[in-house]
């Protein structure tokens, strides 16, 4: 994409002139970025990063080592294949007059057995937010017809590109401390920390946001990070006013998306959202339980004829909203997660974790897909994914907290976000 206004012109410029990335930088990230491995074969024990190797008494497993000749604490993995690579993406963040710029660079792993662990990194992204909110990007090209949008081609070089909400929101394993922040954003209530939001995100969202740029001053930051993933906090709606008695009376927010579902199970009491003593509870896990059970007790006072034509009436709604990701599963080892297809399903997996996933609709969420994790067999939690930017929203287990087995399941359906995105892509 050639260059058409002067704002475009100038980004090119600036990138040009931005100074090289030096190889400390790629250095200090390296150890920032990635964990440390051995791998076992019988009885010995093969350090990943330096080479060194010895022996041990038997065959068992082990999951954990100390190597004694560079004295790294290992993780002894099981998915070495004659060799192992592992790539992630740090970030360095600067400023030139009045563009915030975060650069990306993809920094990339190699393990082999007796050889020390080594490392290739090149920037593949620069993107340059303006005063406005307005993102530009400069970026490498990445291979066409991949169906990951992170392949990029080595050898080309940064040029400017379309905005792509994809590469765009690529979060980063380390960022730089030293940054250089625009005059603007500190105004808006930046202070260093990013709160688990990829930098270049919350960059953009407090420009143009005035709800986000609230929250960010107010420390409701669980209530920023639920924010940004969803629409659902609008100026005029119930749950904006709530968040504004909420700052009034320096209640904080620490699990945004239960406050939510709190919220919604108060308006269907008919509580008073306007009052702290409803909107700002001690303990915001018994409150959302007490009046999750409450609802779940007036669901099942209807009859069982009513309990059918409800559940058959919503079933033609669900499955013309959903049908194409039904089907969907995603497996490894012991764990399978399955896209939950019908709304009886909902109900019984409401009932199997009690949690809201039934009582609160959640098969009428336009912009979700949820999913039913199983380990052995055995209903394990519920996942909730946006169908808007393709992130895992939530996962929980029984009564709203995450199973034992939560990082498992998260890490499967993150490997597998790609089939949705597909089966989206072939609905359209």
């Amino acid at each position: 994409m050639k260059p058409k206004t002067a704002t475009e012109f100038k980004v090119v410029e600036v990138s040009r002139n931005l100074p090289a990335i030096s190889k400390k930088q790629h250095q200090t990230a390296f150890a920032k970025c990635f964990d440390n491995y051995a791998v076992q074969s019988r009885k010995t024990i093969f350090c990943l990063e330096c080479g060194h190797s010895w022996k041990v008494a038997d065959t068992k497993e082990i999951k954990k080592a100390n190597c004694e000749k560079c004295n790294r604490q290992l993780t002894v993995t099981s998915k070495y294949n004659n060799g192992l690579r592992e790539t992630d993406y740090y970030q360095i963040i600067t400023a030139v007059e009045n563009f915030q710029i975060v650069r990306m660079v993809c920094i990339t792993k190699f393990m082999k057995k007796n050889c020390q662990s080594s490392f290739f990194a090149h920037e593949v992204m620069q993107i340059f937010i303006d005063e406005s909110g307005k993102p530009r990007c400069m970026s490498k090209n990445v291979m066409g017809l991949s169906q990951y949008f992170d392949q990029w081609i080595v050898g080309s070089e940064l040029s400017l590109k379309y905005y792509d909400n994809n590469r765009f929101s690529l979060k980063p394993s380390f960022i730089f401390p030293t940054k250089k922040i625009i005059p603007l954003l500190k105004r808006n209530g930046f202070k260093g920390n990013f709160h688990g939001i990829a930098p270049q995100i919350l960059f953009r969202q407090i420009l143009t946001d005035n709800i986000a740029e609230t929250l960010l001053k107010s420390n409701q930051f669980d209530l920023l990070y639920y924010h940004i993933r969803n629409t659902s906090l609008k100026p005029t709606g119930i749950y904006w006013n709530a968040i504004k008695i909420c700052i009034r009376n320096n209640y904080q927010v620490k699990d945004a998306k239960l406050w939510i579902d709190y919220l919604d199970l108060l308006k269907h009491f008919g509580k008073d959202l306007r009052s702290p003593k409803y909107v700002c509870p001690v303990n915001l896990e018994c409150a959302h339980n007490r009046l999750m059970t409450k609802k779940n007790k007036e669901i099942w006072k209807n009859t069982l004829e009513e309990k059918k034509k409800q559940i058959a009436k919503n079933q033609k709604y669900y499955f013309k909203a959903k049908k194409q990701f039904f089907g969907l599963v995603f497996s490894e080892k012991n764990i399978s997660i399955n896209v939950i297809e019908t709304v009886r399903e909902f109900l019984e997996e409401g009932c199997i974790h009690n949690h809201c996933v039934f009582t609160n609709d959640y098969y009428k969420k336009e912009n979700s897909l949820i999913l039913s994790a199983k380990v052995n067999g055995v209903p394990a939690e519920t996942i909730q994914i946006s169908l808007e930017n393709f992130e895992i929203l939530q996962s929980r287990g029984h009564g709203n907290k995450a199973s034992r087995h939560n990082k498992a399941i998260i890490n499967l359906v993150q490997k597998n976000l790609h089939q949705i995105t597909a089966r989206m892509k072939l609905a359209s």
